[in-house]
């Protein structure tokens, strides 16, 4: 996945990371090929054990309980969220706790889906989207978030925003027009001025970095 992508080039080699609902540790193993120091954090039992087996330190316990944080006694360069405030209780809190485990230039790295993207508005226009098992409308989704309310979600936790950007997106009938000979070579122009100009509208998920205010 693009975003995932982003995430990896984001990451100073050899930095100590938190990773915050690792699930079966598919971007933990990535990072602990690439040199990493990590540690990962699950609440499903079932997905902890996959990354356990496959040699991934994994703490298995829900974020969302203070004493995870506690029981932790180190500190990290990175904390990352990827996909996954917007499943939380209290997201705000979670990112308040999670400043005791960072070093004094550590930061925060998240990912989260974009409600106002062009296709989600469009299901919801047509008023035919019920909630789903994954993507956008995920079922499991307790909060949706929009440009603005990322930020404010992010600031409000005391943190000081450094970069925000889309994670991924595309634009209407991408998949059809790169088959196209005539016009493939020109969508990747427009998919990129898109997310550059209008990502309110075509970023399906933002990119977020900051640090303790």
């Amino acid at each position: 996945m693009e975003k995932y992508s982003k995430v990896l080039k984001r990451l100073p080699r050899g930095d100590s990371v938190l990773e915050i609902g690792c699930h079966t540790g598919y971007f933990s193993r990535l990072m602990l090929d690439g040199g990493y120091d990590v540690l990962g954090i699950e609440r499903d039992p079932e997905a902890a054990g996959v990354a356990c087996a496959d040699n991934i330190p994994v703490i298995c316990g829900d974020i969302e309980d203070p004493a995870i944080i506690l029981s932790l006694n180190r500190k990290f360069d990175m904390v990352l969220f990827m996909d996954v405030l917007e499943h939380l209780n209290n997201p705000a809190d979670a990112l308040k706790r999670t400043k005791s485990v960072l070093n004094k230039s550590g930061r925060i790295i998240i990912t989260g889906p974009n409600i106002a993207y062009w296709a989600a508005r469009k299901e919801l226009l047509l008023g035919r989207k019920n909630r789903d098992d994954c993507g956008m409308f995920d079922k499991t989704h307790l909060h949706f978030y929009t440009a603005s309310s990322w930020r404010s979600l992010v600031e409000g936790a005391g943190y000081m925003i450094k970069l925000f950007e889309p994670a991924e997106g595309f634009i209407p009938f991408e998949h059809i027009f790169k088959k196209i000979p005539l016009i493939s070579f020109i969508t990747g122009f427009i998919h990129d001025a898109a997310l550059r100009y209008m990502p309110g509208l075509f970023a399906s998920a933002y990119l977020i970095e900051a640090g303790p205010e």
